[in-house]
């Protein structure tokens, strides 16, 4: 990627990746429910070792952006919000977009002045930041063309480009106000879009949410995990066996020892959830169909794979190799009945973050190892 951001730079000049990430927090639980957007930058020029680590402060928090409550409607409420938004990104990187456009002089490390240029190449958040981001509807993928229908037919979808985006959102404007919320909220979600009109990166060179949205491992692994597979284990293996398998194990130096099991637990981090995953084959061997294993195996497999420091193709064909397994055995999770919503059992597997692990791979060879994107950091 910034190979080929570079060769359409002048001669001599120079860029300052740019890196965003956010997450959602709350601020005060106790008076009010008070939420807000903390902004917070890199730049790509830094070592992703350092960038990984909080305590060396390779990010800067830029700005703080309060989630309003309008008095409006409840169906315009969260549009609204999405719109304010991106509104408050564009005044915030204002200066950053016309730095990416035009250029600028400032200096490096050693005083020497350096003709830079800012694209946005990376930007760490988790599913529902990406689709408010991307602009689109809740049941499409933000990075590609599949919809809820195609969520989990392991399939990757071509990809849901900038200019692809902007143009629908152009059509519909030359015929509906974009203020008109009802009608063209409507007009949009028709074809798959949330209805903001405006998203903050359009004016924003080279920047295409196809691109520049990190595969994020916190979330779309490891709480896929929690959320997805340990679900369908406990449902085919029972609570009782499952709590007991990892009850009797033995202890291990730097790993967590849940002496009362696991399914009583309501809340993990990131690094208890690998925990299990390094002993949930094991854990389940013998008490469920070997297809059935075969299919969390592929999963567990995928998760230790897109974590690889350094990649190669013969990592990246294991990598795919490894979700391709849990695809051909998937269907034993249904066969056991394992998948399971509120209204009984499902019998698809509708799951955006399993259309996201499909771009991976793509992820990978623009933007480096995933694992310097983590939300670890920002969180």
């Amino acid at each position: 990627m910034a190979w080929k951001i570079q060769d359409h730079l002048p001669v001599g000049a120079t860029q300052v990746p740019i890196t965003l990430g956010s997450d959602k927090t709350s601020v005060m639980q106790l008076t009010g429910g008070l939420e807000m957007h903390p902004i917070f930058l890199t730049i790509g020029n830094i070592d992703s070792e350092v960038r990984s680590k909080a305590t060396l402060r390779a990010w800067h928090c830029v700005a703080y952006m309060l989630i309003v409550k309008f008095h409006v409607h409840p169906d315009y409420q969260s549009i609204l919000q999405a719109r304010l938004w991106h509104k408050c990104m564009d005044l915030i990187f204002a200066n950053l977009k016309a730095a990416a456009a035009e250029g600028c002089f400032m200096p490096d490390p050693f005083r020497y002045i350096r003709y830079v240029f800012t694209p946005l190449v990376t930007r760490v958040c988790d599913l529902p930041e990406a689709t408010m981001i991307t602009a689109v509807a809740k049941n499409a993928s933000p990075l590609t063309m599949a919809t809820q229908e195609d969520f989990g037919d392991g399939i990757l979808h071509p990809p849901h480009t900038r200019k692809h985006t902007l143009q629908l959102l152009v059509d519909i404007a030359k015929t509906i106000d974009p203020w008109d919320l009802d009608k063209f909220q409507k007009a949009a979600k028709a074809l798959n879009l949330s209805g903001i009109h405006m998203p903050y990166w359009r004016d924003w060179i080279y920047a295409c949410p196809s691109i520049f949205l990190a595969g994020e491992i916190l979330h779309t692994c490891f709480k896929f995990f929690a959320d997805h597979p340990l679900k369908w284990v406990k449902e085919s293996v029972g609570a009782y066996e499952l709590d007991t398998c990892f009850i009797i194990q033995h202890k291990w130096v730097s790993m967590r020892h849940f002496v009362k099991g696991i399914t009583h637990v309501k809340q993990m981090t990131g690094r208890e959830y690998r925990d299990i995953e390094h002993t949930i084959v094991a854990s389940i061997a013998g008490a469920v169909s070997p297809r059935f294993i075969h299919a969390i195996h592929g999963l567990v497999d995928f998760t230790y794979l897109t974590q690889n420091p350094v990649h190669s193709p013969q990592s990246l064909r294991a990598m795919t190799q490894a979700l391709s397994d849990f695809y051909s055995f998937k269907d034993t999770i249904v066969a056991a009945e394992a998948r399971k919503g509120k209204n009984g059992i499902k019998e698809d597997f509708f799951i955006p973050k399993l259309e996201l692990m499909q771009s991976f791979e793509g992820m990978i060879k623009r933007l480096g190892t995933l694992m310097q994107y983590s939300a670890d950091t920002t969180e």
